[in-house]
Formats: structure tokens, sequence, C-alpha cells
């Protein structure tokens, strides 16, 4: 029988922090149930935000209890509709303890059982075309998201590289496959399966073309179009999402279910099972309220790598590494591999790309000045001196926007922290001329407008010319921000170390000898193009401080070239394959220095997977 939880029946309002900013809802109580859940913000409809509060309300009303797991993919949301939930409650009088006790009376968890002939784990980039290519293979096939709606690292890419797709035909601009080859072993020194690599960079154009029958329009565009100043010139590799990754992935998953795949948002792939010879013969998910047992010929674990997962990232890389960008890729798939058999092989390879600021100094930034702070990101994208948080100089400058490279010299650094220093007279020279006075990134394509979509906004270099010449008062900007943990301003140099909390002396050794270089055109430290140098030579000086940004691990799953996942002898575990960011063999320690990398091989080595399952399930038959 259910208790009595209120005497103050009615709607009540509430509210909490999410991600950016606060939600609000409304509660409507009844004498013994909670009985509705809506939001007082307006959601567009199918956003994430709009799937999670619905999958949050549904939740506790199911369960009647605000003692329920977040939205994997929506954990700040998820926090913030139950903050504001809890809010209402009080404002009602609500009895938790009766709640409780009535949403005990109601638990429970259902268990189905489902046959297929191959089961996909995790519904990104890799797992959407390995889906998809078994299915189109002949295969039945059930791919398995935790996640509410697509979010992996494939959503927020810009794009993935070929080598001979037929826009690069159509174009003459078909890159060499030895040189994409080379650039791989550059990258890796020789730690890499080169089978692999080169089946990889073999079935690059077939799988852009797929990608593009199927819904995920790409473009060719030239080389450097993103902000990658150092990559200009460079053959054209990278083929652009021209709606999105999100949307890209949403139409294949789309186009999966539309020639009858089973897709399963909100299912957390737990273990395979295996039979008594140890082949995989399917796998166990669950979901808020049910067990899945995927009964299947063949397994593709698809699941990201595990960048945020702070206990495994400490393990496999160090103390310090920053958190991957995909906080749901917690080293699930990689786990259920490993206990299946398969070998690890965890080298350190991190996707580290570029600079960004923590969450907590984003949140204050937000505090202050909104969405305007994103215009300090703007500051990383020059060659002005960079110091670590000992002061110290610590690398060239002039590949700072080689975003691979830079980033894996930041992770290097004490706590991956780096600040980028300016003075007053670079920032008159914005103030006036915009930053293209600094120095121009965007005029080559004044008359020949490249386009594509990178974390699901656009990258128009007609934008980006216009915007490097807006007139940007960014002292005034920077002053606002003092308070901070991200900004810092002094008169002196001796004065803006102290307000950074570095060695003084380092830090004018640092200034010293970085504006001795550019003065003598030289640079005898880490030999820097000293056209490029930005001086520091005028006060007030500023220091804007930012951390390694770490799109995510790469590895961890020893496969060959067909993406069958190999046991410590070097011999397929039976049914069981790996792609994408799982998987280990393309990268050494760092990421490659062309654009595309890593969305390419998670596209090709799950498109391949797929066919390979498909194809081997028929033979089971």
């Amino acid at each position: 029988m259910t208790r009595k939880i209120t005497n103050k029946p009615g709607k009540y309002s509430g509210s909490g922090q999410g991600k950016e900013e606060r939600i609000n809802l409304e509660v409507e109580v009844g004498a013994d149930q909670i009985t509705g859940i809506k939001p007082l913000d307006k959601y567009a409809p199918d956003s994430l935000n709009d799937s999670a509060f619905k999958k949050m309300a549904q939740k506790i009303l199911d369960h009647q209890s605000v003692d329920v797991d977040v939205v994997s993919g929506a954990s700040e949301t998820s926090r913030g509709i139950i903050e504001g939930v809890k809010e209402a409650l009080g404002k009602a009088d609500v009895d938790l303890n009766a709640l409780k006790e009535n949403s005990a009376q109601t638990s429970s968890t259902a268990k189905k059982t489902i046959d297929v002939d191959v089961a996909v784990v995790g519904a990104g980039a890799a797992g959407a075309a390995a889906a998809l290519a078994a299915r189109q293979h002949g295969a039945s096939v059930a791919l398995l998201e935790k996640t509410i709606s697509p979010l992996g690292a494939g959503t927020f890419a810009g794009g993935m590289f070929a080598a001979d797709s037929q826009q690069q035909k159509d174009q003459d601009k078909v890159v060499s496959k030895r040189w994409l080859y080379e650039e791989y072993m550059d990258a890796s020194q020789g730690y890499m399966n080169s089978l692999l690599v080169r089946r990889i960079i073999d079935e690059s154009g077939k799988t852009v073309d797929w990608l593009n029958e199927n819904g995920a329009i790409m473009k060719l565009v030239d080389a450097g179009t993103g902000g990658s100043f150092d990559h200009i010139g460079m053959p054209a590799t990278l083929h652009g999402y021209q709606e999105g990754g999100t949307k890209a992935i949403t139409k294949l998953i789309e186009q999966f279910k539309s020639v009858g795949g089973q897709m399963y948002f909100g299912f957390a792939g737990k273990k395979l099972l295996t039979n008594s010879e140890g082949k995989v013969v399917g796998l166990v998910a669950q979901g808020d309220d049910q067990e899945l047992q995927v009964n299947a010929k063949k397994v593709i674990i698809t699941t990201g790598g595990f960048g945020g997962n702070p206990e495994m990232r400490k393990q496999y890389l160090g103390d310090v590494s920053t958190q991957g960008q995909v906080l749901q890729n917690t080293g699930d798939g990689l786990n259920m591999a490993w206990n299946a058999g398969t070998a690890h092989h965890i080298n350190g390879s991190t996707h580290y790309f570029w600079q960004t600021f923590s969450d907590q100094d984003v949140a204050d930034l937000v505090k202050l000045i909104g969405p305007n702070w994103m215009a300090l990101t703007g500051l990383a994208n020059f060659p002005n001196l960079r110091v670590n948080n000992r002061g110290q100089r610590y690398a060239s400058e002039s590949h700072v926007l080689d975003f691979a490279v830079h980033g894996a010299e930041l992770s290097e650094q004490p706590q991956q922290t780096e600040f980028v220093i300016w003075d007053q007279a670079a920032l008159n020279k914005i103030k006036t001329g915009g930053t293209a006075a600094i120095e121009d990134h965007y005029g080559k394509w004044k008359d020949h407008n490249q386009f594509y979509m990178e974390f699901n906004f656009p990258t128009d270099t007609d934008d980006a010319i216009k915007r490097e010449h807006e007139k940007m008062d960014f002292s005034s900007l920077l002053t606002k921000l003092e308070s901070t943990n991200v900004v810092f301003i002094g008169k002196t140099i001796e004065e803006l170390a102290e307000q950074m909390g570095v060695d003084k002396d380092n830090l004018q050794k640092s200034v010293d000898q970085y504006n001795e270089a550019k003065q003598k055109g030289e640079d005898d430290l880490f030999f820097s193009d000293t056209k490029r140098m930005v001086p520091v030579e005028e006060g007030p000086f500023y220091a804007v401080k930012f951390i390694a940004r770490n799109l995510g691990t790469l590895g961890g799953a020893t496969i060959d070239e067909k993406m069958h996942a190999l046991n410590p002898a070097g011999e397929p575990v039976p049914n069981l394959y790996v792609a994408g960011a799982d998987a280990s063999g393309m990268y050494g320690k760092a990421y490659v220095d062309f654009e595309g990398g890593t969305l390419g091989f998670a596209y090709i080595s799950g498109r391949l997977a797929g066919i390979d399952a498909a194809e081997m399930a028929k033979v089971d038959k």
C-alpha cells in the first residue's frame, strides 16, 4: 500500500544548474506520487537537451524517485534536472522517505533476449558504419549505444581523410598513398601495424564515396581551411562534413534502421558471452529498467576508448592527463574485449589536439561574460611566446597551429598547462586592424570559398576572412576577466609573473630570449620562424592560461588488418572485432599530422569490420 507523500498536492516550479545555464521546470505532485514533470525552458525538438529532459523526467516518474542514474552523455543536464525536481518537491513539502518506500514497491528490472547475426556495441562513427555495412551485406544486425542519441567523437569532428575518393579524382587531387603511408610512419616512428595502415589507406576513397551515398555528406576541402596554418599547401586529404557530424551519424543510423537494422539507444554493453570453446557468442547490455541479452554470431566493439575514465587514464597514461572530450567514453568496450581474451595494446597514444580551458575555468568565464568567452580562444592562434607553469619557454611557437604537434608538446609540460603572452602593442594592432594585423590566415581563399562543419558549427573561409579583419578590443575583454584563474595582467614582466604564479626570473629570461631571437632574426633555442614572432615589449602585459585538449584515447585492443580482435598469441579471438578508437595499430604515441586521420580510421575500420562480420556470419550459417 502506498503512503501519502504530501498534504499540498499541486504544481511547483524548480530549477537546477545545467552545463552552461539554469534548467527551469515544473513538477506536478499528487497525494501519493509525482504525476508530471515538464520543462519551462524551450528546447529544439530532438536536441540533446530535449532528449535528456524527456529521458530524465520519465526515469523519475517511472521510479517515483530522484535517486536515478544520470543520462549518459548528458550528465550535467541530468544533475540539473534532479536538482530542480528536488527544489520543487521541497516546496511541496514532500516526505522523501515516504516517496522512497513507494518507489521500492514499484521497482523491477525486465529481461529481454534477441538473436542476430551481428551485434555492434557503440553507435559513433565506427559503430554506425559497421552496423550499416553489415546490414547491407545481408546480416541481421543490432546496434547498441549507451547514450540516448549519437554523441561520440565522430559527432563533433570536421571530416575524414581519403587518398582517392571520386571527388579527388574529379578534381585531379588524388593524394599519393606513399605520402600518406610515410606520414603515418613519421608520426608513429614504426610503432604501427603496417598491414592495417596500408589497408585503411587503400579503402579510404571507397569509404568516403560510400558515406556520401548513404547520407553522411562530405566535401573535399583544401588543407588548412580549418585554421591549421601550417597545413596550407599540403595535399587535400580532408572531406569535410557539410551538415555536421551529429547529422551525418544520425543519417547513417536512420539508413540502418530503414533497411531493417535494430537500434537500441540507452543500452550499455556490460560483458561478452562466450561458449565452452572460448568463442564469443553475444553480449549482455543494460538499460535503465531492462537487461538485454544479444545472442550473435559476430560482435563488433566500437566504444571510443577511455578518455572519459580518470582511473583508466591514470593507470595507462600516467598521473597527469586532461580528461577526454567525450566523457561517456569510459573504456566499456575495451574491458569487454580484454576480458574475452583480446591482447592489451596501449602505447600511450592520446589524441591531444590544440589547447582548451578546464571545465571550471569555462564556468567562471561564462559567469562574467556569457558566450563571449569563446573569443579568448582566438588569442591562442598566433606564434606568441608560450611558457609553462614554471615560466619557461618550452617549444617553437611557429607550429602552434599544427594542432596535433602543439597539443602533444603541451601534454608534456607540467600539469599540461601553458600561458600565452601578449603585450599591449600587439593588442592595439588587433584593435585597429583585426587579428589579420598580426597574421593573415585565410586570405588565400578570398575568391575560393571553402566550407565544412566542425563541432557542428560552420567553418567557412568567407566568414573567417571577415572575422580576422574585424576590429576587436581584447584589452577591455581581458580586463573584465582578470578575476578568473585564466587571465593575468601585469604592468611589468615581474608583476605579470607574480599574478601568474610562476618564477619571475624564468619568465623574464623567456621574454628576453624570445625578443632577442625576433630582433636578430634567428632563434638559437627552438629554431622558430622569427618573421612570425610577436614581440613582448610594451606593457601592460597579458597572459592567458590554457591546458592540453584531449579529444580521446587511441587504441587498447590488438587487431589485424581485418579488424579481428587478436589474443596475446596473435590469433583471432573467435567472432570478435574491434574498430575505431578502441583498436590499436594505426598510431604510435602521436596523432598523425594530416587532416581527417582519426575520423577516417573510425569510418573505414567500422565499415570493413561490418562487411567482414556479415560475410563470415553467412559462412557460419
